[in-house]
């Protein structure tokens, strides 16, 4: 079975529980004898177990997690199987408390782990549990095959439940995240997106990683909303933003950055399917507003257009975005309805 490793937003967080279930481990290992009734025939070996634990839990909070590979994150589960072995061993068999050490396991395992791993990890900690049927005789007489038979079921059942809440929280945290890279108006992507596009793919060394950005702003957008107020403004934009996005290639990106400025970016272009590009997504813009002008009489769409493209004309995001932003104020200084290229 090929290990898997908890989400990368998660991570960090997995390690640190890691450390501090382990030194909870600690604690109740070493303070457990305390506690009248306890078993302390091997008083010295558990606080050795106690103290091996206290320094793996630390140890815990200082892995690298982000290079960190799936055997980092199994491994503080994997380890702890035998030593909460140990301790039932040391601190009563049949009768050691414990065995309830193994719900943290479950439970730690079920959420940051897949369903299958999960499993594997309920059903070893069920044979951990059992253990004491191996090496104690009395083990039966003291009511082991009665804990087992509760024990087990309760050891899938928790890891299920657990796995199921896990899937569900990544689930909204995942539909959160996609709302909030999109713009409610349009639909489009928005600056947020289209920032974490850009920076994912400029400064590359690929023939894929060659990028063109696309600056497109409304012309006289304002006399829309001054004419038909803050609905015919927001038609405009939705319009404007379905003419972007059948005008784009299939994969590039249509965002709106905000008001009534969009962007395309372009992965794996040339300079002249750039033109052809841009000269699509104009005249995509002067079709949406004849298509807008029989509800809004007298208003005419049209928009400028400024474009540059990585590596050609800027090395860096921030010279693209610059480099495309100076032609789009040409074409605003030069007459708009127009597209300006690098």
């Amino acid at each position: 079975m090929r290990l898997g490793t908890p989400d990368t937003e998660e991570r960090g967080i997995a390690l640190k529980l890691a450390g501090a279930l382990w030194l909870t481990g600690a604690l109740t290992t070493s303070t457990g004898m305390l506690i009248p009734g306890a078993p302390t025939a091997h008083w010295q070996l558990l606080i050795a177990l106690a103290v091996g634990q206290a320094a793996w839990g630390i140890g815990c909070f200082f892995i690298p997690y982000k290079t960190a590979g799936p055997i980092t994150f199994h491994t503080p589960a994997v380890i702890a199987l035998p030593m909460i072995a140990a301790m039932v061993a040391l601190s009563g068999g049949p009768r050691s408390v414990a065995t309830y050490d193994l719900f943290f396991i479950v439970s730690y395992t079920a959420y940051f782990f897949q369903a299958r791993e999960a499993i594997a990890y309920a059903a070893l900690c069920g044979l951990v549990h059992a253990l004491p049927l191996v090496y104690d005789p009395n083990a039966i007489s003291e009511g082991m095959l009665v804990q087992i038979y509760i024990a087990v079921p309760s050891y899938l059942v928790l890891a299920y439940v657990m796995g199921r809440a896990r899937s569900r929280l990544v689930h909204l945290r995942n539909a959160a995240n996609e709302l909030s890279r999109l713009d409610p108006l349009t639909g489009l992507p928005n600056r947020r997106a289209f920032t974490e596009r850009i920076e994912g793919h400029v400064g590359g060394e690929r023939a894929s990683d060659v990028t063109g950005l696309m600056l497109v702003d409304l012309d006289n957008f304002k006399d829309a909303n001054t004419r038909w107020g803050l609905p015919g403004g927001d038609r405009v934009l939705r319009h404007t933003a379905e003419a972007l996005r059948s005008a784009a290639r299939v994969g590039d990106m249509v965002a709106r950055l905000g008001g009534d400025e969009f962007a395309i970016v372009a992965h794996g272009i040339d300079e002249e399917s750039m033109h052809t590009l841009a000269a699509r997504a104009l005249d995509a813009v002067r079709a949406s507003g004849r298509a807008l002008a029989s509800e809004l009489p007298g208003l005419r769409v049209t928009a400028s257009i400024g474009w540059a493209l990585y590596p050609h004309t800027a090395a860096t995001v921030e010279e693209l975005i610059a480099a495309a932003d100076v032609r789009l104020r040409g074409v605003k200084a030069g007459g708009k309805d127009s597209v300006l290229s690098a």
